[in-house]
């Protein structure tokens, strides 16, 4: 139970591996070849100059003899996992050797067998994250979405257009987002918001943090069983626990009882985790979507709301089961939804409608939700707005946030479960220090994050931002209290809450959804429960506090794969 999610996150980093391997079996017919090819995907993620390196012809699989070509298999594995288990603190050692011997496995056509043997010593375990191997099935599934990805993204596919580069994608979002008002200007500074989120503000909110498990979950079976006329839930993941089947039992008893009720899920958790929970509530009526664009596999459905009744919704990082809920187990993850109700559910429809119509459209499902069915009344003083972000399309969360960073002139809290530093973020929070604001950040620990590869793209992001005086605390506990919340706050007077993740691969792949706000009371809330939440965390004072782990094949990672980050 403890790894359940976890599992599934580090899944991402295990098939990051394969995916260099494949490169390697794409590209490296041999050695000189490969470090000619090396270089040149130096740039593949990170620059807006990338040329793909010529293709290289895939040598016939040698014919030998059934036992010689076992015998060479082994020798290759062995030779390999002696280089990595040797010279592991020594990156230019490793990556020498990694592209010797694959390139002479690929000439002598055993490339294939030799990637399989080698993922699967158990000497090379403590290397990889725990718990993330996977059946080989699984793995030639995942290695096609994340290989798949990277190919359309840097424009290898024909008649796909290669999404913008990282140089140019970081340049034109800080000319967006760096002049414009500050947060103590009040309207002018939201209306700055508004324009880069395309998404306007409304007045006369209420905007309530519910923090943890038990006030989320609480308020939600409240309203399922207040609501009269419908009841929208998306989700990433639902699990088949004690939680998972609570709130399927309410969810039937409000489609028994005459009800529009609907679920939304990412397709591939939903295959990872449901033991039957969806399939109760599909034989008791209730249509499940599960979104995956058939064009694009690759992308992901993070986005967690419940609507009911188009008056009340509740977003933020929580999916359906026990760590969120802390109904059972012993796992507490600290996490943070909000309540939202007034004129800002006109966009929490417009959200979901979007999201159903375009999945029900291609699964061929004739029922469609209609963006027009919310309550606007007025419900409290809070400006707000919903904002998301759509795969291939302008991440509205991200420039949200940075209009918020440059708007900052006293104090930036940041509270996010993964933090994997994205060009523009970091340069709007060393900005922010320049201007002399007070930027703290909390994210998980090593101990919270649990595996070597998560640590070193996490941790080994923050020396720069240290140096620039910046507070980092981390989530201590063990997984079973690891960090998933999602929000952040300025000035003590504007705030955000979501299900965004600071990372590369939330810009360019998944679907999120946020609510922004002007509430100070709300804010108040919010830093009240940061400011409990870095008492409990650790401070790291020190670059060495960070326990960054030795990771040598971080910067391969980053050069080839920083989009999937």
């Amino acid at each position: 139970m403890v790894h359940k999610t976890l599992v599934y996150e580090l899944k991402i980093f295990n098939a990051i591996f394969i995916t260099i391997f494949a490169i390697f079996l794409a590209c490296f017919a041999d050695l000189s070849y490969g470090q000619q090819a090396l270089g040149q995907l130096g740039g593949y993620a990170g620059s807006d100059n990338f040329r793909a390196a010529p293709a290289a012809s895939a040598p016939a699989a040698v014919q030998m003899p059934k036992e010689d070509k076992a015998l060479m298999v082994a020798a290759f594995k062995e030779r390999l996992v002696k280089q990595v288990t040797t010279n592991w603190n020594h990156p230019t050692r490793v990556d020498d050797a990694i592209v010797k011997e694959l390139g002479q496995a690929y000439a002598e056509g055993v490339l294939e067998p030799v990637i399989v043997a080698v993922l699967s010593d158990p000497r090379l375990e403590r290397f990889f994250p725990a718990g993330a191997k996977m059946p080989p099935e699984e793995a030639a599934r995942m290695f096609s979405m994340y290989v798949g990805a990277e190919l359309e993204s840097n424009g290898h596919v024909a008649g796909v257009a290669p999404i913008e580069g990282w140089d140019a994608l970081t340049a034109r979002h800080l000319a967006l987002t760096r002049p414009g008002a500050p947060v103590s200007a009040g309207q002018a500074f939201l209306s700055g918001v508004a324009a880069v989120q395309q998404t306007p503000f409304s007045s006369g909110n209420y905007i309530k943090p519910l923090i943890n498990g038990a006030a989320s979950f609480g308020k939600r079976a409240e309203l399922i069983r207040a609501a009269r006329r419908s009841v929208y839930l998306t989700t990433w993941a639902f699990y088949d626990d004690e939680t998972g089947h609570h709130t399927a039992d309410l969810l039937i008893q409000k489609k028994r009882e005459g009800l529009d009720v609907r679920l939304m899920i990412d397709k591939d958790t939903a295959g990872l985790y449901d033991k039957g929970v969806l399939g109760k509530m599909e034989r008791a009526g209730i249509p499940v979507l599960r979104y995956q664009p058939r064009s694009k596999n690759y992308h992901e459905f993070h986005s967690k709301i419940l609507i009911t009744d188009g008056k009340y919704a509740i977003l933020g990082g929580m999916n359906i089961g026990n760590e969120y809920s802390h109904m059972a187990g012993h796992e507490i993850w600290r996490d943070t939804d909000v309540l939202v109700q007034g004129p800002a559910l006109k966009d929490a429809m417009r959200f979901f409608a979007q999201a159903w119509n375009a999945q029900a459209a291609e699964d061929g499902l004739a029922l469609r939700a209609d963006a027009s069915a919310y309550d606007a009344a007025p419900a409290g003083s809070s400006d707000a707005s919903i904002v998301w972000n759509t795969p291939g399309q302008e991440p509205y969360i991200l420039l949200s946030m940075l209009r918020a960073m440059y708007g900052a002139r006293e104090r930036i809290n940041i509270e996010n479960a993964i933090f994997v530093m994205m060009p523009s973020v970091k340069q709007a929070l060393l900005d922010a220090r320049a201007r002399g604001v007070e930027v703290n950040i909390l994210s998980n620990s090593l101990e919270t994050i649990g595996d070597k590869i998560m640590g070193a793209m996490i941790l080994g992001e923050f020396p720069d931002l240290m140096k620039a005086g910046v507070n980092v605390y981390l989530k201590e506990g063990g997984l079973s209290r690891r960090l998933h919340s999602k929000f952040m706050t300025v000035d003590g007077a504007y705030g955000t809450i979501g299900s965004f993740n600071l990372q590369p691969r939330s810009i360019r792949y998944v679907m999120e959804i946020a609510v922004n706000f002007s509430d100070r009371q709300a804010v108040g809330e919010l830093d009240a429960a940061f400011r409990a939440d870095t008492a409990a965390a650790k401070h790291a004072k020190k670059v060495k506090d960070l326990q960054i782990p030795a990771m040598p094949i971080k910067g391969l990672i980053h050069k080839l794969m920083f989009n999937q980050l």
